[in-house]
């Protein structure tokens, strides 16, 4: 009761966070608006001579003198010579899936999602079955990968410093070799226990290096894409439905993952499991490698 009690809790506590939050086309109501005063001081089209405010010998005023010609602009611009804008006929679904970039940062957080739900599928009933633990010590094993996620905050300094790519690479690439030792724990004693939770605090670090920059970069691909093309998504945006491909990936992912390793490790053992895993997230830095942060060998202007 007390373990639905405290997810209940949080559901609650979410639902008010995202009451309370202010999107952002509701700031922008409110945002001051800077006005813009031209160089000489006038909003008109003609500026006062120097010698405007001088009478001549008749009793007249001089005439006002006219700016230069290159800075004359009509009022009013003529419809059929304005440019027209080429808007998007294809869903936006369908435009933000043919963009790699966003492919890449999907599955990036789809390797990361999947690891994790393999850990909650096969974990506990492992270490029951190796070390007999019960279900508040198999419990505990997580601790080991959910510490060092608490790092997050520093790993999002650290990609905004030195961009998203390398993080994201070193995340799937630094994830492989300790799922691939974890087929190491394969009997009980008090150094295989030290040794998993050694092996799953390295996971726990490497995992973390993965979401901030996917996350991240989801949102810049669709800020870049609506700067280059203002009308590829209409006047809506598309920060929703990228962020809601986002969520049908983790949600893909924790269905895959517990079903993936759960059957391997019942047809091929522990140690295929854990090298398959390892496999599984190194090809999460290839995508990233080229994708993230921008096309790799576009050229920089």
């Amino acid at each position: 009761m007390a373990v639905f009690g405290m997810a209940m809790a949080l559901i609650v506590f979410d639902i008010i966070m995202r009451l309370i939050m202010i999107e952002k086309k509701t700031a922008a109501k409110y945002k001051p608006v800077e006005e813009v005063t031209p160089a000489n001081g006038f909003y008109g089209t003609f500026t006062i001579g120097p010698d405007a405010g001088d009478e001549q010998d008749d009793g007249s005023m001089s005439p006002v003198k006219r700016q230069d010609e290159p800075d004359r602009v009509p009022l009013l611009s003529d419809p059929s010579k304005a440019p027209a804008g080429k808007k998007s006929k294809m869903p936006t679904i369908l435009v933000l899936l043919g963009m790699p970039r966003l492919l890449a940062a999907i599955y990036g957080i789809f390797v990361n999602v999947s690891i994790l739900a393999a850990f909650d599928g096969v974990l506990p009933l492992y270490v029951k079955r190796l070390f007999g633990w019960n279900s508040l010590n198999a419990g505990l094993m997580f601790l080991c990968l959910a510490v060092p996620a608490l790092s997050g905050p520093l790993v999002g300094k650290l990609s905004d410093k030195v961009g998203p790519r390398w993080i994201a690479v070193a995340g799937c690439s630094l994830t492989a070799p300790p799922l691939v030792l974890l087929r190491i724990v394969a009997h009980d004693s008090v150094e295989q226990i030290v040794l998993l939770c050694g092996l799953l605090v390295c996971c726990g670090f490497t995992l973390i290096l993965i979401v901030s920059p996917v996350a991240a970069d989801l949102s810049a691909v669709v800020e870049e894409k609506e700067k280059a093309d203002p009308d590829a998504f209409g006047p809506g945006g598309a920060y929703a439905q990228a962020f809601a491909l986002f969520n049908c990936a983790m949600a893909a992912a924790t269905l895959f993952g517990p079903v993936f390793a759960g059957a391997l490790i019942e047809a091929y053992g522990w140690g295929v499991m854990t090298t398959a895993m390892g496999a599984f997230a190194f090809s999460g830095a290839i995508p990233a490698f080229f994708y993230t942060g921008g096309w790799i060998f576009a050229k920089k202007t």
